[in-house]
């Protein structure tokens, strides 16, 4: 198959088909194999530690500690990446990455129009899970600038701190922030002007004040020089990365929680379905929560009116 670079622009869609990529690490593939791909349809790939320092160059990685999982399918086109982050027999193991993080990274890698599903039956990070996002994506024929991954993921790495200062609510509202900024800087670098540190800092304090974000400047210092390394990435002179990081860019601030995709995004009705039921599943969780809280509500206001 012939590889197309990011962002063509004769594309209507960059993934021909679904993938699930599992984790070498993990402990019950089958079982795995079964959470992400329940109609049996997806082209199945096993993500080893050698994947990990090729994608993500990560050193030293055993094919042990490769446990997340994800499933990757095509989306209408111009829906952007979304991701979904699903919990195993509902606990959350996915314990780091936010899916907005994934979204961004991915994004800033070349990804567009997917939607990605990531899992794991034991507690992990998440880091490595991109890994197989750019595994299946090679599977397919897509070329993926290891230059550009490899910014993606220092972007992805320099929210550390930034999600300890925020409300998980937020994460979106970041994401959204830092994916404007990485926009921002390209334009700039397309309009042939390099950005120094100080306007590339006031790039991302003027989108985190846009979206209602404040962090310390130790928590803006790691995603300012990862901003800077992005100036110099293939992607950042690539003409379809503007128009499609402002889109994601808007995409992740409105987003909150691990649920980015619904099942209208999905190209693959089957798939569509899936993700309708795991929606109307986590629907249910949330509604219980919601009674629970009117409940609680309503006992308040009575115990007022009988003081």
């Amino acid at each position: 198959m012939t590889a197309v670079p990011a962002f063509a622009a004769d594309q209507d869609r960059q993934l021909s088909t679904s993938y699930v990529a599992i984790g070498a690490g993990n402990r019950d593939p089958q079982e795995m194999k079964r959470v992400l791909d329940q109609n049996n349809r997806a082209k199945e790939l096993k993500v080893y530690g050698a994947d990990g320092q090729k994608y993500l160059q990560i050193k030293g990685v055993s094919d042990q500690a490769m446990m997340s999982s994800v499933s990757v399918a095509p989306a209408e086109p111009g829906t952007g990446t979304l991701v979904n982050i699903l919990p195993y027999q509902n606990q959350d193991m996915i314990t780091q990455v936010t899916a907005q993080q994934y979204a961004m990274a991915a994004t800033v890698a070349g990804v567009k129009d997917v939607i990605i599903t990531v899992t794991s039956n034991q507690s992990v990070s998440g880091i490595s899970a991109l890994a197989g996002v750019y595994k299946a994506l090679a599977a397919d024929g897509v070329q993926l600038d290891a230059a550009n991954t490899k910014v993606a993921n220092q972007l992805m790495a320099s929210l550390e701190q930034a999600n300890q200062e925020i409300d998980s609510k937020d994460a979106g509202a970041l994401t959204g922030a830092v994916m404007k900024s990485a926009s921002d800087v390209a334009k700039a670098r397309q309009n042939q002007r390099n950005m120094s540190q100080a306007q590339t800092a006031k790039i991302l304090s003027d989108n985190l004040n846009n979206n209602n974000i404040t962090l310390s400047l130790n928590a803006q210092r790691p995603i300012i020089s990862a901003l800077e390394n992005f100036q110099r990435a293939p992607i950042a002179s690539s003409a379809g990365f503007i128009d499609v990081a402002n889109r994601q860019a808007e995409t992740l601030k409105q987003s909150v929680g691990d649920l980015m995709a619904s099942a209208k995004d999905f190209l693959n009705k089957e798939e569509a379905q899936q993700v309708l039921n795991k929606l109307e599943n986590s629907a249910g969780d949330i509604w219980e929560q919601v009674k629970t809280w009117v409940g609680q509500l309503v006992d308040m206001v009575k115990g007022w009116f009988e003081k």
